[in-house]
């Protein structure tokens, strides 16, 4: 009885060790998301200036329009794809756009007056294409961790409230820290960084899940083995 207790003793344990680190990532896609949308508007500035028609139709309007077809998309992805290692590969690809911005910002920004826009239209077509899809990606991960919370845990209500309430707040700092630091740094670097920070967390989640799948498959292979046998 002692064995089995030690045995849930640590399960819990784990489990708890993982729900704070899919709380953690949440967190950190919330911060990624803030700092976009934040630096998004340094990006377009010196092309299409920055009156309210950038800033809250153009680069706010973009960020909530592919957030929701991210949380659509990865409350679809939820039910489909769980067997593979689905978030390290959206955080892989997420940070692969935003390493790649700084190349793309220039011919997106002069694209618009190529083809007639005025302003208004060409930042809102230059912000759909720079952060479009950076941000639909970050925007499937919520869902994603919610629902393996639940699988794991249950009580559906606490987790989504957990995540979107810490990812929140993990968003409000960082458009505190990119609004009054980040933003005298360079813009290149900046991005760059906070590209690789994401490629490295979509690594670590791809080879945990891999390495959790693996170990799940040798347990159920063990397990008739350890069944005793008749006498």
């Amino acid at each position: 009885m002692n064995h089995g207790a030690c045995q849930d003793g640590a399960d819990s344990r784990g489990l708890r060790r993982r729900t704070v680190a899919a709380v953690c990532i949440a967190c950190i896609c919330g911060w990624f998301v803030m700092e976009l949308e934040i630096l998004g508007v340094r990006v377009l500035a010196p092309y299409f200036g920055s009156a309210v028609y950038v800033v809250t139709g153009s680069v706010i309007g973009v960020f909530l329009l592919s957030l929701s077809v991210g949380y659509m998309l990865g409350g679809w992805l939820c039910g489909r794809v769980m067997g593979l290692p689905v978030l390290g590969v959206i955080l892989i690809a997420a940070g692969a756009w935003v390493c790649m911005l700084p190349v793309l910002i220039e011919p997106v920004c002069e694209m618009p007056f190529d083809l007639g826009l005025d302003e208004k239209w060409g930042s809102l077509l230059a912000a759909l294409i720079l952060f479009g899809v950076p941000s639909v990606l970050l925007g499937t991960v919520s869902p994603i961790i919610v629902h393996r919370l639940v699988i794991r845990r249950g009580r559906p209500g606490y987790y989504a409230g957990l995540v979107l309430s810490m990812s929140t707040a993990a968003s409000f700092a960082g458009c505190i820290v990119t609004a009054f630091y980040l933003v005298l740094y360079s813009l290149r670097l900046t991005l760059h960084t906070s590209g690789v920070i994401l490629g490295v967390l979509g690594a670590a989640v791809c080879v945990y899940e891999v390495f959790a799948a693996v170990r799940s498959a040798s347990l159920v292979t063990k397990e008739p083995a350890d069944e005793p046998t008749a006498a």
